[in-house]
């Protein structure tokens, strides 16, 4: 078999619990090739690849090693074979991290894991995975292997790098003087770390050359020596600064809140209310993210108070209103100082307005994502996850599931993506397939758009928008029942370490914000300026309306004949914001007002139109990113015909009940 992963670690790193817990009852022992030593194996599967998973000796460093450390020694001294996953200590960060980065400069095909997050949560230490991942040129992977969280994203990164989908960059320490002597024993030995080690004087390195190539090492080795100092003693010195400049900036500590302040929160987070706190710390930072973006729902409910100015306030000076003066501002002065053209349409209706989708929807994204974690940082999004446990547990999910849940709400990019922290496969598959079905703001903001410019009445309003929040859950919900039959639902058990309480820190919510916010500018946003192109030169050329006219034939029972609403539906099945975009450059206005006024579209047609809207397939990076976490085009279609099925049996439903 080729598939082969190997675990190293120091001792007490919880190597054989990990192993163990991968292996189950799959394991046996057998003597290493050429040894007396036995060593365990395991046959396991994982995403239907069968990977040989085989357990090595801990070793404590590259001195003094007995016959089974010297097993573990000599594999690490070989060509690459297989996958080394090097196991870290979460309790002795230091001491782990100086010994991994030894194995790293040995061997390439590596993922590094930091196990024991239970103990790290609790002592309130964060660590920068992606910095980790940066500086050590390795997929870095936090676990638990007591309680077995993280392990499915273990699996995954195990079988992205066999293969051949994540390839590591390669690990280099600079060695500043050292190394004109390390490349002279480069050339000599064929890698750089085993180049490294001869001279540091490593026998078992020496031992494997021919007589002249030992006389050469020799010869480095000395003029070190002779130049600067002992050589291993300077390696070491540069190891040591590189693993303290390292945890400097990945790692982070935070002060952990008092006892008694943790009692009192608990209290209520594990009552019989404490779901229902839960739900109304989570919808608060929606409120106040959306208030600060949209101006929604605020502007609504100072509407209705009879407060128009304040609502009219909130509406101009959001984040989003401001980005889009701004936007229409550029508009207006490029229309009057370029002469007609394609060129001048293009660069005003196609490029313009894809990057003012791009800057009006980024801020609202950005800012619940520090809302977020704001809380999984100060320990809450635990309690969070135990208080909704029992209620989720109906739908066959537990608590943990809350949280993709609610990273939904913000971009169902990201939202899929934090599927991987739920630990069985079955939940994990069934909530990424069903994560359409939340509603994002990409998909808010034109709900609220369209309600407050084809709605008349604010109570109309305001009450399509809850009724829409409210039927995205259920359906979120149930469909994650419906993907059980097509996936292995297995029965999901909330483990958890509660972690203690603490300050959140700027730092690490600041690494968290942006880490899950750059999606959106790296997956969105290249694909909103793409179509928004491909939206214009489909309307420069004609074709939109050919196309909308055979979409809009699909529509008619409820209503939707106009051709340009049906072109405008299509580009939305690629990303939401593109309904408005391709409206605005097919109806030569930017106003929805006045594409509200010429689609005339009465009470019944509008309701079907949003509800048709906030349900069927978000946008194309929502399914990249179904496809990258469930690898079967089976289940991504399923999905589609899914979303797309419920999408328009709602929409009919509601077209007929309002045209009574």
């Amino acid at each position: 078999m080729q598939n082969k992963v190997f675990l190293i670690a120091q001792p007490n790193s919880g190597k054989t619990t990990l192993f163990n817990l991968l292996a189950h009852e799959n394991h046996y022992v057998a003597n290493w090739p050429g040894k007396t030593v036995e060593v365990f194996h395991a046959k396991i599967k994982h995403h239907g690849k069968e990977i040989l998973l085989i357990d090595l000796p801990g070793i404590n460093s590259f001195k003094a090693l007995g016959k089974e450390e010297n097993l573990t020694k000599e594999f690490l001294l070989k060509e690459d074979e297989g996958v080394a996953v090097v196991l870290v200590n979460g309790e002795s960060l230091y001491r782990s991290i100086y010994f991994a980065v030894q194995v790293l400069e040995l061997k390439s095909r590596a993922i590094l894991v930091i196990n024991k997050s239970d103990h790290l949560e609790r002592k309130g230490v964060h660590i920068n995975l992606e910095i980790m991942k940066d500086k050590l040129g390795v997929e870095v992977v936090q676990i638990s292997a007591l309680h077995g969280t993280g392990v499915n994203r273990l699996l995954d990164r195990i079988i992205d790098v066999l293969e051949g989908r994540v390839k590591g960059k390669g690990f280099r320490i600079d060695y500043g003087v050292l190394e004109p002597y390390i490349a002279k024993a480069e050339e000599l030995l064929g890698r750089r770390g085993l180049a490294i080690k001869a001279i540091e004087g490593e026998e078992e390195v020496i031992a494997l050359l021919s007589e002249d190539k030992k006389s050469a090492v020799e010869e480095i080795r000395k003029e070190i020596e002779e130049k600067f100092a002992n050589p291993e003693e300077i390696i070491a010195t540069h190891r040591h600064r590189f693993v303290e400049n390292l945890l400097n900036i990945a790692v982070k500590e935070v002060k952990v809140a008092k006892e008694s302040f943790e009692e009192k929160l608990d209290r209520i987070f594990f009552s019989k209310f404490g779901a229902l706190f839960s739900l109304l710390i989570l919808f608060g930072m929606l409120y106040v993210a959306f208030t600060v973006n949209t101006g929604f729902p605020m502007n609504i409910l100072m509407r209705y108070l009879g407060y128009e100015a304040i609502a009219d306030f909130l509406e101009s000076y959001s984040l989003s209103g401001i980005i889009s003066l701004i936007f229409e501002s550029i508009a207006e002065i490029l229309n009057s100082l370029l002469p007609d053209s394609a060129l001048k349409s293009l660069l005003i209706n196609g490029i313009l307005a894809g990057i003012g989708a791009v800057a009006t929807f980024f801020p609202l994204i950005l800012i619940l994502n520090f809302l977020m974690s704001l809380v999984e940082d100060s320990g809450v999004m635990a309690r969070i996850a135990i208080s909704m446990d029992r209620f989720f547990s109906l739908f066959g999910l537990t608590g943990k599931s809350v949280f993709p849940f609610s990273v939904n709400l913000a971009c169902n990019v990201p939202g899929v993506m934090a599927s991987r922290i739920l630990e069985s496969d079955g939940e994990r598959l069934r909530v990424a397939l069903a994560s359409p079905f939340l509603i994002c703001q990409a998909r808010l903001l034109v709900i609220v758009l369209f309600a407050f410019f084809f709605l008349k009445s604010p109570a109309l309003q305001s009450g399509i928008v809850i009724l829409i929040y409210l039927l995205s859950a259920l359906l979120f919900l149930t469909a994650t029942r419906i993907y059980g039959k097509a996936v292995k639902e297995e029965t999901a058990e909330l483990l958890i370490e509660l972690p203690p309480y603490h300050f959140p820190s700027a730092k690490v919510v600041w690494w968290i914000s942006w880490e899950r916010s750059k999606s959106f500018i790296l997956k969105i946003a290249t694909l909103l300026l793409l179509f928004s192109i491909l939206a214009w030169i489909m309307d420069y050329f004609g074709f939109a309306s050919f196309i909308g006219a055979f979409i809009a034939k699909i529509f008619s029972p409820l209503g939707l004949e106009d051709p340009r609403l049906g072109f405008a539906l299509l580009m939305g099945f690629f990303a939401k914001e593109l309904i408005i975009s391709s409206l605005a450059v097919s109806f030569g206005t930017s106003s929805l007002a006045e594409i509200s006024s010429q689609l005339a579209l009465n009470t019944a047609q509008t309701l079907a139109l949003l509800i048709f809207i906030a349900f069927y397939t978000p946008c194309i990076a929502t399914i990249s990113a179904i496809k990258s976490e469930v690898r079967s085009y089976r289940l991504i279609t399923l999905s589609i015909a899914f979303q797309l099925l419920v999408a328009y049996g709602l929409a009919l439903l509601i077209f007929f009940l309002f045209s009574i």
